[in-house]
């Protein structure tokens, strides 16, 4: 690509992933392939946090709901033991006895009690006598679209009311914890909920001597029995959803460690597949090059972003940077194989011209065109080899001839007429030996010229008019030219008033009557055609009449090399035309030389 074209690209690829990471428009591929590398990442023992667990022994040993005094009997265990604070991680929203020593036992410890708002918009909160008692915290989930839990709402308001999640308030017990308002925080869950270390409730009110694992923790106190509860899942999930309570447990640990994940901004993606784009892209690299790029780039995004968020918690869009570079690769590479496919079209075309083939559309298959070229060559080689085999037989004549005369120079004693008359036609001899070289090396020479820095605009009409009349004044033949006005073509004048010569001079050759030289405009095509009233060809000597050195057979009887018609054909090539010969409807012979048109556009550029 060029480096115009390489800086469009690139700032495309920018805004392209800058819009779609910041509209969140491939978090449907992006969620599920970081959920994959949040696996990855080496699991961390919980050091925190300790579940006191409503499980199905809890429920055995006392059926559901709990007495307040329960529940204060658990958190007076968790008091004892040194607990630094506790969660209950139940609704408490309706009024009951014992909710005055419940109020008094969360008194003791820091204490968070749950609340969470329901689908009219409203908060359910526990009664008045706990919330003096204790913190209140939101412990409402995030779903996104594909029913996981990845991030919790740092605050949830609604109506009068502003709460934290419960993650925020529960860390803020062992270290101080901004609230970063009106934001979603997004554990990174390397304590997996499953993980967090678990007590059963039932177990704990019987056995007081395992309040010991409580001191130093903060303690959840939440149901995890299947009957009860929420169930989630995370990204970290196995099988089946986690209980809510280990949940917000595992989220409180990942806070509580500064382990949460943060995506890069979107004009950060932007930049990043900007920089991959203009890489990849670079006009200079090879095919090998670009390809090993791309993959280094793959390999970099994958393993770097694994680590990346191992280190520091923030997640790369995988997806969209890698397809981006791979688009960027394959784009590149389509750019490259098109460019290589014109450029194989174009010198197709410039050797057909070259070769005297008729032009072929563009997107016409290089391979078919190249067997054609092929075989044209193969064609010329042959017509070449007959060629100097004619040209050593037509220039043995004059040689003969020369030889034979400075012979008789040389070895008789002549009279000054008879030596006027030897030199006479020696010099015949030599002139037409001349003539012959000189069409030749005008036949050799005028492929090898540029015809880009040659040509200029020629007026067709106005160069046949100005030879017929020219041509008109050295013969008694009637010379008639119709000529359409503004016919215009890129060339050379001298060459094409050449080509008009040879065909007006080889049409007065062989007949009596008027020869007709017509001009116009037909299909993009520039025609010049020039018409006799003579004997005419044969279909086997119209074949071949533009080969060097042929001669029809009514030819016959007259002056000529077998040239003329050959750098006619020559010079046509040279313009990017052809040359055809038909026979005309009055028995004579219509030549015609086709040249591209210039239209009117074009040649007011070339003006």
């Amino acid at each position: 690509m060029s480096p115009v074209r390489t800086s469009i690209v690139c700032a495309c690829a920018a805004v392209l992933v800058t819009v779609l990471l910041a509209w969140h428009m491939a978090d449907a591929i992006e969620l599920p392939v970081r959920d994959a590398a949040m696996r990855m990442l080496p699991k961390r023992v919980a050091s925190a946090i300790v579940i006191v667990a409503i499980d199905e022994n809890s429920l055995r040993m006392m059926s559901w709901p709990w007495s307040r005094d329960r529940i204060a009997q658990i958190v007076d265990r968790a008091s004892d033991a040194g607990a630094k604070g506790i969660v209950i991680d139940v609704l408490l929203a309706e009024a009951r006895s014992g909710d005055e020593q419940l109020a008094r036992s969360l008194r003791r410890l820091p204490s968070v009690l749950v609340s969470a708002i329901d689908e009219h918009g409203v908060w359910l909160l526990p009664v008045a006598v706990l919330r003096d008692a204790a913190t209140v915290a939101h412990g409402n989930f995030e779903f996104d679209h594909d029913g996981i839990m990845r991030r919790v709402a740092a605050t949830k308001q609604t109506r009068d009311r502003s709460l934290s999640a419960i993650c925020i308030e529960a860390a803020a017990m062992l270290r101080p914890t901004n609230v970063p308002v009106g934001q979603t925080v997004a554990p990174a869950f390397r304590t997996p909920p499953s993980s967090i270390p678990l007590i059963s409730a039932a177990a704990l009110l019987r056995e007081p001597a395992l309040a010991g694992s409580l001191r130093g923790k903060i303690v959840f106190v939440g149901p995890t029995a299947l009957a009860l509860g929420d169930r989630v899942l995370t990204p970290v999930s196995r099988v089946l959803p986690d209980p809510g309570v280990m949940v917000h447990a595992a989220a409180t640990e990942s806070v509580i460690r500064g382990e949460t994940i943060r995506e890069i901004p979107p004009v950060g993606g932007g930049l990043i597949a900007a920089v991959a784009v203009a890489l990849v892209a670079h006009r200079r690299n090879s095919r090998a090059r670009r390809l090993s790029i791309a993959a280094a780039f793959a390999f970099a995004i994958a393993g770097g972003g694994v680590l990346l968020l191992a280190t520091t918690g923030f997640a790369i869009p995988f997806v969209v940077l890698v397809a981006t570079v791979l688009m960027a690769a394959a784009a590149a590479e389509t750019a490259s194989v098109a460019a290589t496919l014109r450029q194989s079209r174009a010198a197709a075309s410039r050797i057909e011209s070259r070769l005297g083939m008729a032009a072929r559309p563009s997107p016409e298959d290089v391979g078919p065109r190249l067997d054609q070229i092929a075989a044209r060559l193969a064609e010329l080689r042959t017509l070449e080899a007959e060629s100097k085999r004619v040209l050593a037989h037509e220039l043995k004549t004059p040689l003969a001839s020369m030889r034979g005369l400075t012979q008789l120079l040389a070895g008789f004693t002549l009279s000054d007429a008879e030596r006027s008359r030897v030199a006479s036609l020696l010099e015949s001899e030599a002139g037409k030996l001349q003539s012959m070289v000189t069409a030749l090396l005008d036949l050799e020479r005028l492929p090898l010229r540029d015809f880009e820095t040659a040509a200029n605009v020629v007026d067709l009409s106005n160069l046949a008019r100005s030879r017929v009349d020219f041509l008109q004044a050295s013969t008694t033949r009637r010379l008639i030219a119709s000529c359409e006005e503004g016919v215009l073509v890129r060339g050379e004048a001298s060459l094409i008033e050449r080509s008009v010569d040879n065909l007006v001079s080889n049409a007065l050759k062989y007949t009596t009557g008027a020869v007709d030289v017509v001009v116009r405009s037909q299909n993009g095509s520039a025609l010049l055609d020039v018409e006799d009233e003579g004997p005419g060809l044969s279909d086997s000597d119209r074949e071949r009449v533009f080969q060097r050195f042929f001669r029809a057979s009514s030819a016959a009887g007259t002056d000529g090399l077998g040239l003329g018609l050959a750098l006619v054909a020559e010079i046509a090539r040279w313009h990017g035309g052809s040359v055809s010969v038909e026979r005309a409807s009055n028995g004579g012979s219509s030549f015609r030389i086709s040249f591209p048109l210039v239209s009117e556009f074009a040649n007011a550029g070339a003006m």
